[in-house]
């Protein structure tokens, strides 16, 4: 049976008693509505021979299907570790709660990057 919320949202589903957390339609996430990054944490440091500082990123891959998000990530200068994500520059757009985004950092040669920094979507926008 179909049911229409006309403009409305599902802010919760249900498939008998387990907890829905995504649904899709093709490879379309239809729930949650996916959108733009608000807060994303560090799930993989990484390594990259730098100095420490702060450095603009952007996405390298997500395990969704989302795109356009940009961070500003900031790097331990003794283990060349991404210890925090300082901003999110942009948002993006097609993201949804636990993907991950790997970063590649557009200031730092390819070269130099041993393993890459992984992000998890913590809530979106």
């Amino acid at each position: 049976m179909a049911i229409s919320l006309g403009s409305g949202s599902i802010s919760a589903l249900k498939l008998g008693s387990t907890a829905v957390t995504k649904a899709y339609l093709g490879s379309t996430q239809v729930f949650p509505v996916a959108s733009g990054v608000a807060s994303a944490t560090i799930s993989t440091g990484g390594f990259i021979k730098f100095s420490g500082g702060t450095y603009a990123t952007v996405q390298r891959s997500t395990s969704g299907s989302g795109s356009g998000a940009t961070f500003n990530i900031v790097l331990d200068g003794n283990t060349g570790a991404a210890t925090s994500v300082s901003s999110i520059t942009a948002a993006g757009s097609g993201y949804a709660v636990g993907d991950t985004i790997t970063l590649d950092y557009t200031a730092i040669a390819d070269s130099r990057e041993i393993t890459y920094t992984v992000l998890t979507v913590a809530s979106i926008s």
